[in-house]
């Protein structure tokens, strides 16, 4: 009997051992959440009060979607130690924005402090994730010459239609050579500061801006992988890459930030900055050089050296790099591989022609259209949807976006007339 009695107590004080290690330290008192029932889109403020926040304070955010493909066994998914964007912290309320990028969620606020982690208490967040199909973007920005608001548009690919993302400010008015991450849902560009052109991105589900923290920046490159790299001017005639991290879907593969490239005496920095680069291959970053008097020349830069090659001058009013998928027989199979080209644009019509890699020439134009184009974007989603977007100035003064298919190899009209865009972008 002695011995029952002793595995009782030993049990009791193994439960009571078990509750002290699941309670909660209390950092804060008196917290007020928002209303029960409330649901918050993605970059909604959300505010909760307490008393007694400090300002070390640390606040995370435990994310728990369920997945739909098991609903009878109620599984969740979850993304922990997710860190929120901060507005505003005092020592009685803290303001956030509500998560991004996930399903629709319930969200749990913790407060740490020195090791000591407290729940605030849950909020629920509607759906933020990218969506299923790449969507077409137009920027206008202060390079337009239209008299346009400068601003950010998705373009409705089925009826051409544009929809107001969101307004730019006038020290944003310059927002150029845009770029994105598949899946990221952001927008990456370049912004003139006080006179320094700096990377900021706009994240499209949770409607902000992010100064990226990278400066003295020519222009942005879409790498193979996905990912972004920024040209970055480090002394009068020297370049280096950075990486702009938008997300933890992609890592940048480009080689490390070692490579330092001097230009040649004929090619100026500020030459680099009208046109976005691509990444062609696997060893080749390719960018443009405005000369001025209409006069442009590829540049491109060598991704396992740092070995810099000017291609032959081109009379042109625009030499626009851009990136697609091409095929190539091997062995009889069909393999498809990435390379790059260029956009010779003259008044009076575009070419577009690949780059060689071996002879560092242009090929023979593989499509022409007959207006000038202004920017260049690729939808690439399997080998059957493989398009080129561009879009082209047109004798009226307005724009106008037509796809060349390069399956069928034919140009296909984007529905609408008289867009105002400086750029367009695929992105999601």
């Amino acid at each position: 009997m002695k011995k029952i009695y002793l595995f009782l107590l030993f049990g009791l004080l193994l439960a009571a051992c078990a509750k002290d290690d699941d309670k909660q330290p209390i950092l804060v008192t008196d917290i007020v959440m928002p209303a029960a029932g409330t649901v918050f889109n993605p970059g909604d403020k959300v505010t909760i009060s307490a008393q007694g926040f400090q300002p070390d304070d640390d606040v995370m955010f435990e994310i728990y979607w369920p997945l739909p493909d098991e609903p009878a066994l109620n599984y969740q998914g979850h993304a922990r130690g997710v860190l929120p964007v901060m507005l505003e912290q005092t020592a009685t309320s803290i303001t956030f924005l509500a998560p991004g990028h996930y399903p629709a969620s319930t969200t749990k606020i913790l407060l740490r402090r020195a090791g000591d982690i407290m729940t605030l208490g849950e909020i629920a967040v509607s759906n933020g994730q990218a969506p299923e199909e790449f969507q077409l973007y137009g920027i206008t920005n202060s390079h337009s010459d239209t008299g346009h608001d400068n601003c950010i548009e998705h373009v409705n690919l089925t009826d051409g239609s544009p929809t107001d993302i969101v307004e730019l400010a006038e020290d944003q008015k310059d927002f150029s050579c845009v770029v994105n991450t598949p899946e990221s849902q952001r927008l990456c560009g370049i912004q003139t500061k006080d006179g320094v052109r700096k990377v900021y991105c706009y994240d499209l589900s949770m409607r902000y801006w992010q100064d990226m923290g990278l400066e003295n920046i020519l222009t942005l490159c879409n790498n193979t992988d996905g990912s972004i790299t920024a040209v970055r001017q480090i002394s009068p005639n020297e370049v280096v890459f950075a990486s702009v991290t938008t997300s933890g879907f992609t890592r940048s593969q480009m080689p490390p930030m070692a490579h330092r490239y001097e230009l040649p005496a004929n090619i100026k920095p500020e030459a680099l900055t009208r046109y976005l680069g691509v990444q062609s291959g696997a060893s080749q970053l390719l960018l443009s050089a405005d000369n001025g008097n209409n006069s442009f020349a590829p540049v491109v830069l060598d991704l396992q050296s740092s070995k810099v090659h000017v291609g032959e001058q081109i009379q042109a009013t625009a030499l626009i790099p851009f990136w697609t998928i091409t095929d190539k027989k091997d062995n009889g199979t069909t393999k498809y591989v990435r390379t790059g080209g260029y956009a010779v644009v003259t008044e009076g019509q575009t070419e577009l022609r690949l780059w060689d890699q071996a002879t560092m020439t242009l090929k023979e134009p593989f499509a022409t259209f007959p207006n000038p184009a202004r920017s260049i974007t690729m939808l690439a989603e399997d080998t059957e949807t493989l398009k080129l977007y561009v879009l082209f100035d047109t004798y009226r003064g307005d724009r106008l976006i037509y796809a060349y298919d390069l399956v069928s190899k034919d140009w296909q009209s984007v529905p609408g007339i008289g867009y105002s865009y400086s750029e367009i972008v695929m992105a999601r």
